[in-house]
């Protein structure tokens, strides 16, 4: 997939990236057509928004716990956990039974807390064991969020296709319960077992593995400023992913006088082309050894530009799309940013602990936003998300412009110039 000179870290890094992307391919199936189908099942906005709420609060609730039991019984045994909830969670939603979908959300919360700590978790702590270079961590990351926009606009293409060969919406989620199996044979058979490294996890004690986490997050200033712009991007985030198919509803409605069919899955696979490019923007930064913390402050500042244009194009379906694919674009730039610089603020003993507990603000964050999408306009609800990224952008450069951290930027650079 990937070559390099270094063919033991190529053998290594392809095979966390196919599972990566397997995994992925499932996710992105489900995104175009969410809101859709609970359209056609005749729930309305407050009702799917509830079902949005109770996934967050599982993955805040359940998921920490689960998550943090990872540094202790093992991540590979969690990650094939994740293959089993999120395919699961996949099937459940065939049904238009209220309380079978409630039951769907609780266990995609899970796997949502499972995806975004595990995997990544169990990716760093592999490198860092077998001796390999640390710069090829953010090298990963930057690869894996690059294909990932590839494996999402071939799923937005893939979704509109089974979509129109079945006539039904719920067939894209059929297939994405299917490739998980995919992925837990390979998990299975190809990864190795590991764990945090401490002595409290040594003894298998979860509880102890939890207390430590919320230790280091009490006594490091970097990782706290680190979940603050987590918190306030991937609420902004997931806030999008249930409103941007009712707000390009509502401005093509504004702009056409009528409600015209949307295909949803190009315009899925439009957004992750986007998502893509700034993947690749930040890759081509990172080469010109501009600060990570400047790439992620831009991200959110970026970002919360484009909450701005949403707000103000209500009345152009045209220019509301290009609003949506500026986003898109910032996910690019967010998560390998993001990803690398979790890498080098949390320890290791405790990543996944860590990285679980930095998700529960964001969880209860979208929960408050969601409960109010009966009673307040989209719109204003886009100003909020506007108005958290810029605040997340102004926290990530006041921790870029702390000379020490920069001195150590320095450092690193020139260390890893070497290595590589």
């Amino acid at each position: 997939m990937i070559s390099t000179s270094n063919e033991s870290f190529s053998k290594f890094r392809n095979n966390y990236l196919a599972v990566y992307l397997i995994v992925m391919l499932s996710d992105w199936l489900q995104g175009p057509y969410l809101y859709a189908l609970y359209q056609s099942y005749s729930y309305q906005m407050y009702d799917i928004a509830v079902l949005f709420i109770v996934g967050f609060v599982s993955s805040a609730v359940f998921g920490t716990v689960i998550a943090n039991t990872a540094d202790v019984w093992g991540r590979k045994r969690m990650a094939l956990l994740f293959c089993c909830t999120s395919s699961l969670a996949s099937m459940i939603r065939l049904s238009d039974n209220y309380r079978y979908l409630i039951v769907s959300h609780l266990l995609s919360g899970l796997s949502t807390a499972l995806l975004y700590c595990v995997f990544e978790a169990w990716y760093i702590s592999q490198h860092q064991r077998k001796g390999f270079a640390p710069a090829l961590i953010g090298a990963t990351f930057s690869t894996a969020i690059f294909l990932n926009g590839l494996v999402a606009i071939m799923a937005g293409f893939v979704a509109n296709f089974v979509v129109d060969w079945s006539g039904s919406l719920a067939a894209p989620f059929v297939v994405s319960a299917t490739t998980l199996g995919g992925a837990a044979f390979l998990i299975s058979t190809s990864w190795d077992e590991n764990y945090g490294e401490s002595k409290t996890n040594a003894s298998g004690s979860v509880l102890q593995s939890m207390l430590e986490g919320l230790v280091v997050l009490k006594n490091d200033i970097n990782i706290l400023s680190l979940g603050l712009a987590q918190t306030v991007f991937e609420c902004c985030m997931y806030t999008f992913v249930l409103l941007y198919t009712p707000a390009l509803e509502t401005a093509v409605k504004n702009s056409t006088g009528s409600r015209a069919l949307i295909p949803l899955g190009y315009l899925f696979s439009a957004m992750m082309f986007c998502s893509m490019l700034g993947s690749l923007a930040f890759k081509y930064l990172s080469s010109k050894n501009v600060l990570t913390e400047n790439l992620l402050a831009l991200a959110l500042f970026i970002a919360g530009s484009s909450f701005c244009f949403i707000v103000v194009n209500t009345t152009d379906s045209a220019l509301t799309v290009v609003s949506f694919l500026l986003f898109e674009f910032t996910t690019g730039m967010y998560f390998p940013s993001i990803g690398t610089l979790r890498a080098q603020a949390i320890p290791e003993e405790n990543r996944t602990g860590v990285m679980a507990f930095l998700r529960v603000p964001m969880n209860f964050a979208v929960c408050a936003i969601l409960l109010r999408v009966d009673t307040m306009p989209v719109e204003q609800i886009f100003q909020i998300c506007s108005l958290l990224c810029f605040i997340g952008s102004l926290t990530i450069l006041w921790r870029a412009l702390d000379p020490k951290r920069q001195a150590s930027y320095i450092a690193a650079k020139t260390e890893e110039s070497h290595e590589l």
